[in-house]
């Protein structure tokens, strides 16, 4: 193959330029992975292994009923091809953000068949993850078809069962697995590709496997998924970690992100910027039929829009008609809390069970905006019976949780937490729920604490209805990076009776806690203590000095 009027390699340049010329319409973040490509490219230290990009294409298009299209080939050459001089990968991690349809699962099976098979690395096992038995098995599924198919001459270099797929020359093997992380030890992977990533809600099973990679050479983390409806996820993450990698705040990153979609909801009203959210729509004909007939549903089917906007233009429909808020406003909220030291402030505990979460926090006003510091204690006995849908590990390194070693939640632990944090701040008052209301009293008043009983229900929830969505809505509301204060005002709804009353509910009543927030609601019953408070900024000593006279 000639290569004198290419830069890099025929896939590759092909795509840069497509993307540049507008040949390939596509959003401006995959404008910028171009630029990072190119980037990486044009160092010094940087080898491309022409020979190995070729074969890999001509092996998978061989057996495979499928031709790769130009960002499918991009990906392959940056993912098999590129190299530092000291032999490692110039990208290891791969997260591609695709819109349903694009032919992810059909890429997952010809990589992994190719990692295996071709790629001449001994002892290269692929493991495929995901969170149903139904899904890992896909692209499986997809390679065992593969090798039924050509039976004859396959036998000669696979062995295979419906469990497992192993490369005779090279003794690498292919296998799926599911969400059961713990019984996953003695793993030695060379490339572990998670699917649909949009449904993990903690990082427990891709920890598990992840830190297994490192025995293999050349070991790869793939993530391959469409965009979804767990929000403060792992998908969350990523999405922001591939932002950071995209705009070079993280220059030393090996992470490729290629997150393809629309930019704006009106744009899913034009059929030429689907490409955007699915490059692969113009190679694909069946499937541009396929999306204009759910587009065209959307007419007498509303409900059918949220769908299309998540899965195939990859940009979630945020607005939840029950929920507290939207989630850029549960994101606004985690900006960082200024030093209230000194300030007043009222306590709120939501202890609804002694062997369960315990979500406690203090309220001020200051600067305009209301404040929150959290924390919850979370019985031991509670994480053996339940696999909660957050990082409670995460949580506990960040100071936002603390384990319980207990039988119980004891009311001194509680008391405890509030009795130091009156060190700093001037505690007026703490709200608990009536619930367990006597058997935390014994214990405050034993500490001098100032306990007052909150209501919840119907009334009481009807009217902090208009301060929660006004603190939302105008982004009135800090509570710092808390992962555990996100996820519980997102499992939190709002149900409406026929005279518009309101109560707060959980949307599942085991999985998905919201203590923090129902700690918020108590101390929220006692808003109208607090006066408004301003801390010292560059601003408000400014115009101190400016009214003082001397």
């Amino acid at each position: 193959m000639t290569m004198t009027s290419y830069s890099y390699h025929p896939f590759i340049d092909d795509y840069i330029d497509g993307v540049r010329t507008g040949k390939y319409i596509v959003p401006e973040d995959v404008k910028l992975l171009v630029n990072l490509v190119e980037r990486k490219l044009q160092q010094d230290n940087v080898i491309i292994d022409i020979n190995k990009i070729t074969e890999a294409k001509e092996f998978i298009e061989r057996y495979f009923p499928f031709e790769l299209y130009p960002a499918q080939l991009f990906v392959l050459a940056c993912m098999v091809g590129l190299f530092y001089d000291d032999g490692t990968l110039v990208f290891n991690e791969f997260f591609l953000l695709w819109g349903r349809g694009a032919g992810k699962n059909g890429f997952i099976a010809a990589i992994s068949k190719y990692f295996i098979a071709k790629q001449g690395i001994r002892g290269y096992n692929v493991d495929i993850v995901a969170t149903s038995e139904k899904q890992a098995k896909t692209s499986f599924d997809d390679v065992y078809n593969i090798l039924e198919d050509n039976k004859t001459k396959m036998k000669k270099h696979f062995k295979w069962t419906k469990m497992e797929i192993s490369h005779l020359k090279s003794r690498s093997k292919l296998e799926y697995h599911t969400n059961n992380a713990k019984t996953k030890d003695g793993l030695r992977p060379g490339a572990i590709i998670f699917d649909e990533v949009h449904e993990y809600e903690s990082y427990d099973n891709i920890k598990v496997f992840t830190s297994a990679l490192g025995k293999v050479p050349l070991a790869r983390r793939i993530y391959i998924t469409t965009d979804g409806y767990v929000r403060g996820g792992v998908l969350d993450d990523f999405k922001a970690e591939a932002e950071m990698i995209l705009k070079g705040e993280l220059p030393d990153s090996r992470m490729f992100p290629f997150l393809a979609h629309i930019e704006d909801e009106e744009e899913m009203h034009d059929v030429k910027m689907w490409e955007k959210a699915n490059p692969g729509i113009n190679f694909l004909p069946h499937l541009k039929s396929e999306m204009q007939l759910e587009y065209n549903n959307l007419k007498t089917r509303p409900s059918l829009k949220i769908e299309f906007l998540t899965k195939r233009m990859n940009i979630p429909f945020l607005l939840s008609a029950n929920g507290v808020t939207d989630w850029p406003k549960i994101v606004a909220a985690s900006k960082p809390l200024p030093d209230l030291t000194g300030f007043e402030c009222v306590g709120g505990i939501d202890y609804a069970d002694i062997r369960d979460f315990v979500g406690v926090g203090l309220l001020f006003k200051a600067n305009g905006k209301r404040h929150w510091i959290h924390h919850t204690f979370i019985n031991q006995r509670s994480l053996k019976l339940y696999d909660f849908k957050v990082d409670i590990d995460l949580a506990v390194k960040q100071g936002l949780a603390t384990i319980i070693h207990d039988e119980t939640n004891k009311p001194e632990y509680i008391a405890d937490w509030f009795l130091e944090q009156s060190k700093k701040y001037y505690i007026k008052t703490i709200a608990a729920d009536r619930v367990r209301f006597n058997h935390l009293q014994s214990k405050f008043d034993e500490y001098g604490l100032p306990l007052e009983k909150s209501i919840n229900g119907v009334i009481t929830h009807t009217k902090l209805e208009p301060i929660v969505e006004e603190m939302f809505a105008h982004e009135k509301i800090l509570w710092g990076d808390d992962l555990l204060m996100r996820w519980y005002t997102w499992n939190t709804y709002v149900k409406r009776d026929g005279k518009g009353n309101i109560t707060y509910e959980k949307i599942e009543p085991e999985l998905r806690k919201t203590d923090g927030f129902f700690a918020l609601l108590h101390a929220l019953q006692h808003d109208q203590l607090l006066v408004e408070q301003q801390g010292i900024t560059k601003e408000n000593f400014r115009k101190t000095f400016k009214t003082m006279s001397f």
